[in-house]
């Protein structure tokens, strides 16, 4: 009866055993995003004293904590030595053995679309970090100009702002280690050909400045070497620029290192396995510029001229509105153009308009506008309410301009010769304040809205 008992035990714990191993082998493994079973060290484990954020598209939003914390793990592996120990026997043959620039010269990206889960504060370890990037990712070095840099981060951001509707395009916003960048939204991506499903070539650089690299300027004509992942390297995403620079470049180079490996060797050698108040949150690496106004959208040909007029006081919104479709009067057009001229005194006290109040908001930019023959009024009246037309809001810029005289004509079929306005249309198209609306018309006689407007002037001051 013992020996039975005995027996008895010894299977259960035999079973216990088994039972045990399977579990720990189950929470050992990972199968990634390919489909591939990663064998996970558990004895990886790290603590982090604020929340990482990576999930539901944080890091295609805007920059992150994780995302700053994953491109200096990067950065750091390339300027410490650590990645000399991982080029192939093929480069290293070559005498492609370390990165080739100094320092001041290293950046690190990583696109927002590959970072897939937060690290929640507290202890994490090697599953939870597979969780955070399920795919199997290897470090690349990538030497191009600082003019090519530029651009990839242009094109990069194309899906930007990001929305509901701007997600897969945003998937290649990059987070960035080594430099800080702007984004500016207000302007319209310059869209040229069309690059895989989500993506478009960028024509040029228009939303996109870099303010420093390393603390220092930019050089557009110097190398510099970019720290990122394989995918990155043969082209994934938005980075046409990086894979034509890798072909370029025979010092370009896919290293040896898991990605997730040296995100450990940076918490474990750097870190001391703690992330602590460095990452509590963003760094202030990148900043977006979105247009200010909930009626203002981002990427239309009035988006920046409306963050330009907003910037140089020349508009005033209501409510945190900007009502672009709106008709515009004949009192806001000389009041946009009264502000846009820096608010002068007009000189004269006298209100030659029977129908223009003193306590008008636009009283003093109606009296400046008329001391200036910018514009006059009918019988005595100014009709401030009245909606202007293209005709009419054009030459009330082209006389605040000075009048000056255009060197062609510009030849609209409509624009009727010898009209008030002909020389202003004329000045108008020459100076690409306003074109026509195609098949050789201006439409003079078609009302303006307050976008328009406002992109008319801005066109004044910056054409």
């Amino acid at each position: 009866m013992k020996r039975t008992k005995s027996i008895l035990c010894l299977l259960l714990t035999v079973c216990l055993i088994l039972s045990m191993s399977a579990v720990s082998a189950f929470a050992s493994s990972f199968t990634d995003a390919h489909g591939n079973v990663i064998e996970l060290d558990d004895s990886l484990e790290a603590y982090t004293d604020n929340a990482l954020y990576g999930a539901n598209d944080a890091a295609r939003k805007g920059e992150t904590n994780l995302g700053d914390l994953w491109t200096d793990a990067l950065r750091w592996f390339a300027v410490s030595g650590e990645i000399n120990a991982y080029f192939d026997e093929d480069d290293v043959a070559a005498g492609n053995k370390s990165v080739a620039v100094d320092a001041d010269h290293i950046v690190a990206i990583w696109n927002g679309g590959n970072l897939r889960d937060d690290l929640a504060a507290g202890k994490f370890g090697a599953e939870d970090l597979a969780k955070v990037l399920p795919y199997p990712n290897k470090v690349a070095v990538v030497y191009l100009t600082g003019a090519q840099l530029e651009e990839q981060l242009e094109a990069a951001c194309y899906g930007m702002p990001y929305t509901e509707a701007s997600a897969s395009a945003a998937a290649s916003f990059l987070q960035v280690a080594g430099l800080k960048y702007t984004v500016d939204t207000n302007k319209k991506y310059d869209k040229g050909e069309a690059y895989g499903k989500n993506w478009f070539k960028a024509n040029s650089v228009t939303r996109v400045s870099i303010s420093e690299v390393n603390g220092k300027a930019l050089d557009k004509t110097a190398t510099y070497a970019l720290i990122t992942s394989n995918a990155y390297f043969n082209g994934m995403d938005a980075a046409y620029v990086i894979k034509e620079a890798a072909a370029a470049d025979e010092r370009s180079t896919i290293t040896n290192a898991v990605v997730r490996d040296v995100i450990w060797l940076y918490l474990q050698k750097q870190l001391s396995n703690r992330v602590g108040a460095d990452y509590a949150q963003a760094a202030g690496r990148i900043t977006i510029k979105a247009p200010a106004f909930s009626d203002v959208v981002a990427g239309t040909y009035y988006a920046e001229p409306v963050a330009w007029a907003a910037e140089k006081g020349v508009l005033e919104a209501k409510d945190g509105k900007v009502c672009p479709d709106a008709d515009c009067s004949r009192a806001e057009v000389v009041s946009f153009l009264w502000k846009a001229a820096g608010s002068p005194e007009p000189t004269t006290s006298t209100n030659p308009f029977s129908d223009v109040s003193s306590d008008n908001a636009a009283y003093k930019a109606i009296l400046w506008a008329a001391e200036k023959s910018i514009a006059g009024g009918y019988n005595g009246k100014f009709n401030p309410d009245r909606t202007v037309n293209r005709a009419e809001a054009l030459t009330f810029l082209f006389r605040a301009a000075g009048s000056p005289a255009a060197g062609t004509k510009a030849g609209f079929s409509d624009a009727v010769s010898g009209s008030f306005y002909e020389k202003a249309v004329d000045w108008a198209a020459e100076k690409k304040v306003a074109g026509g609306i195609g098949n050789n018309l201006f439409a003079p006689t078609r009302t303006c809205n307050r976008a328009e407007i406002l992109t008319f002037i801005y066109r004044c001051y910056n054409n």
